[in-house]
C-alpha cells in the first residue's frame, strides 16, 4: 500500500493575499537545557523587488488565527493555520533585522538587532543568504537568548554578513518538550480576515510576483 504525502514547498509566494508561510514538522526533545538550531538558505532576488515587505523566521509557534484574536478568522497556508504566539527574527530589504515576539495581538513585540559581525548585510549585493538561528529556553547555553547569523551564499561556511542577538526573559520561552519552526514573508497589501467577514479572501494584492525560493530548511534540537 502506498501513502500519499503533501509535497514540501520549495518557495514562498505572495500571490495569495500578500502572505505565505510554511511550517516544519514538530520536533521533540527530552531536556529543557537544549536549544533550537534553525538553518535555511533563501534567495531574495525576486522577493523585495516585487513588493514584499519582510521575511519571517518563527520558532515555537502556538495557537492559531481565529475568533479570539484580531484576525478573527483562520489564515491557512500549506495545511497550517498561522500561529498566534511565537518568537523569532524578521529582516527587510534594507538589511534591517528585528527580533519579534508574536503575542496574539495586533501589536507584537519588536526589537532592533545590532549587527556585530563587522560585515554588511546588503541583500541587493548578496541576495542569496543562509540563515542560522539558535534560541534557548529558560536554562542551558542559550537560556533566554536568541542568536542569529546570516551568511553570504548557500552554506554557513560563507562570509558572515550579519550577527546579533537579543537576551532577556521576553526572548526565552517555556520549554514544553516540543519544538517547531516556520518561514514566511508578507507584503503591505495583506488584508486580514477581520476586514472580510472573518474569512480570508485569497486574492492577489500588492505583491503577487514576490517569490522567495528556499532550500535546506531544517530545525535541530541541539545541546545537552
Amino acid at each position: 500500500m502506498s501513502t500519499s504525502r503533501a509535497k514540501k514547498p520549495t518557495q514562498i509566494q505572495l500571490t495569495p493575499n500578500d502572505l505565505d508561510f510554511y511550517c516544519l514538522p514538530e520536533r521533540s526533545s527530552l531536556a529543557a537545557t537544549r536549544h533550537n538550531d534553525l538553518l535555511c538558505t533563501v534567495d531574495c532576488s525576486r522577493l523585495f523587488v516585487n513588493g514584499a515587505h519582510h521575511v519571517v523566521f518563527a520558532l515555537d509557534g502556538t495557537g492559531g488565527q481565529g475568533s479570539y484574536n484580531p484576525h478573527c478568522g483562520p489564515i491557512i497556508r500549506h495545511g497550517k493555520n498561522l500561529w498566534s504566539e511565537a518568537r523569532g527574527f524578521i529582516f527587510f530589504a534594507d538589511g534591517v533585522v528585528e527580533a519579534e515576539r508574536w503575542n496574539g495581538t495586533a501589536m507584537p513585540v519588536l526589537q532592533p538587532v545590532h549587527n556585530v559581525s563587522g560585515g554588511t548585510f546588503d541583500l541587493a549585493a548578496h541576495p542569496i543568504v543562509t540563515v542560522r538561528i539558535r534560541a534557548g529556553y529558560r536554562a542551558g547555553t542559550y537560556a533566554d537568548r536568541m542568536h542569529i547569523n546570516i551568511h553570504q551564499g548557500i552554506t554557513i561556511d560563507g562570509p558572515v554578513l550579519f550577527e546579533g542577538e537579543v537576551t532577556g526573559a521576553g526572548w526565552g520561552w517555556d520549554w514544553t518538550g516540543t519544538h517547531n519552526a516556520a518561514i514566511g514573508a508578507i507584503a503591505m497589501g495583506f488584508v486580514p480576515p477581520s476586514e472580510t467577514g472573518c474569512v480570508e479572501e485569497l486574492l492577489p494584492r500588492s505583491a503577487p510576483d514576490a517569490v522567495l525560493p528556499f532550500v535546506g530548511f531544517k530545525l535541530r534540537v541541539a545541546g545537552s
